[in-house]
């Protein structure tokens, strides 16, 4: 008597021409269920990330196995079809009875099988936690280049060329007008509401702009030219709508009346690190007036000093310098660029093309075998240890190949842009106030240690490069200021 199993489906819309498509996966497991055994009482398709719980079908799965017994089994193509998230993969491990048969990976139904499993659920986890957080700096980039890095609010559109955002010819003028008629003729948000909807002023949807809508639109540092990206606020190169001073009214009317109150700033806490004890340099106010630096103290009594921030100030201005670029560097450098460019360039595409081909001879084999398999020329067992095979380095070539296609050499302009901002670098942390200094300095370190006055700094890269370069004065052994390579 064959075993009852469920077969479960998850696809993306990305991963359809990854070879994980509906039908494909629903081949592989029918053939699996026909060699092993296996009835499959039940599909379920999902079309859903793995990556957080709640997904509707694996929620329906869970249920019918909660009420048919007489299922044993969970039929699945790989361990990360069923989830990258914990949660979902422990739900349906830990149900009594129940087992997870990945159609390729053979894992054992004991408890070595579920250990892999969990370790497997877990890395999918983590490599979709990597690809989170790419998305979340390459957005933070773009923020802090002065690039929109969003949908576009009210007013705007995005577009498609510099991927950033315009003024939208509709709704531009209308969010113009409804800033200067907030400050100017003083309405109540209420007010407000029924002014947008007499003068047409809509949402993208054409819907109706409610009263926290219009508040959290008039707080929004885009129409003056801004883009806030968390607690920080970046200069945008989008043409802003409204002037900074009549934004500011709208934030005075908006607190009451009066100028929002500020905070005491410390900019430069948490970029220092105690060199005696390891702990974070934190800050405070002495005598309510005095910002000092100095340890936490978090391991015991430390004899790092407290340093004012003023001195504080002066004390990092080295770290800057370090990274100072001539006229006559800045020159140099980018025809090394320029020389080598082509050079990167070829290498990177021939690589990229040995792994499309590999990846090519390795589709053709599979299809050979499977038709061999089909005909009864290939026993089951050696096709599955062959697919297992094929799947685990076409995996590995997709990901190396999405890695060079992402990693291209920087722009010219790019480049440029950075090397002359070094080159002005010392003098515009002289200009500068505490904040902007701190900001540069954020921008530079990776980390930094300080004893006493004495500072132990470690650049990020290509910075770190840059500052060797400097120091030595010798550019040509050492590689290019490529930000994109590791």
């Amino acid at each position: 008597m064959k075993r009852k199993v469920l077969s479960y489906i998850r696809v993306s819309t990305e991963e359809q021409t990854h070879g994980y498509s509906i039908l494909s996966q629903r081949q592989v497991l029918q053939d699996y269920a026909i060699g092993h055994e296996l009835a499959i009482v039940k599909e379920y398709v999902e079309s859903e990330s793995a990556y957080k719980p709640g997904r509707p079908e694996f929620e329906r799965m869970l249920a019918f196995l909660a009420s048919h017994r007489d299922v044993t089994g969970v039929l699945c193509y790989k361990i990360d079809r069923i989830a990258r998230n914990l949660h979902d993969y422990s739900a349906l491990s830990e149900m009594a009875g129940v087992s997870i048969i990945s159609a390729t990976e053979a894992l054992p139904e004991n408890a070595t099988g579920k250990l892999i499993g969990t370790v497997q659920a877990a890395f999918s986890r983590y490599f979709s936690d990597q690809l989170g957080e790419r998305v979340k700096l390459a957005l933070e980039t773009k923020a802090r280049s002065g690039v929109w890095p969003a949908g576009a609010p009210i007013g705007y559109l995005n577009d498609p060329v510099t991927r950033g955002i315009v003024p939208d010819p509709q709704r531009a003028p209308l969010i113009q007008e409804m800033f200067e008629t907030y400050v100017h003729k003083e309405v109540a948000l209420s007010q407000l509401v029924c002014w947008a909807a007499e003068r047409g002023l809509t949402n993208r949807n054409g819907g109706r702009l409610v009263k926290s809508t219009l508040h959290r639109t008039l707080m929004n540092p885009a129409y003056c030219g801004n883009i806030r990206w968390g607690e920080v606020i970046y200069p945008g190169v989008h043409e802003p709508l409204v002037s900074k001073a009549l934004f500011d009214r709208a934030q005075e009317r908006l607190n009451g009346g009066s100028a929002p109150q500020t905070r005491q700033s410390f900019p430069y806490r948490g970029l220092l690190e105690c060199g005696h004890c390891g702990c974070k340099i934190t800050a405070g106010l002495i005598k309510r007036q005095y910002v000092y630096y100095f340890c936490t103290q978090g391991r015991g009594k430390c004899s790092q000093p407290y340093v004012r921030q003023d001195r504080l100030a002066d004390v990092l201005r080295p770290i800057v310098e370090h990274v100072h670029l001539s006229k006559d560097q800045v020159t140099m450098l980018l025809h090394m660029f320029e020389r080598e460019k082509h050079q990167r360039e070829d290498a990177r595409e021939k690589r990229l093309q040995a792994l499309r081909d590999r990846l090519q001879i390795i589709v053709q084999r599979r299809d050979t075998a499977y038709m061999d398999k089909l005909d009864g020329k290939l026993p089951e067992e050696r096709w599955l240890d062959l697919e297992r095979s094929w799947s685990q380095e076409a995996d590995g070539l997709r990901g190396q190949t999405e890695l060079l296609t992402a990693s291209g050499s920087p722009r010219r302009d790019d480049l440029r842009a950075t090397l002359e901002l070094l080159e002005r670098a010392p003098v515009l942390y002289v200009k500068q106030d505490d904040d902007e200094r701190a900001r540069l300095l954020r921008t530079l370190l990776l980390n930094c240690k300080i004893v006493g006055e004495k500072l132990d700094p470690v650049y990020k890269k290509p910075f770190d490069l840059v500052a060797i370069g400097v120091e030595t004065g010798n550019w040509y052994r050492r590689r290019d200021l490529n930000p994109h390579e590791e």
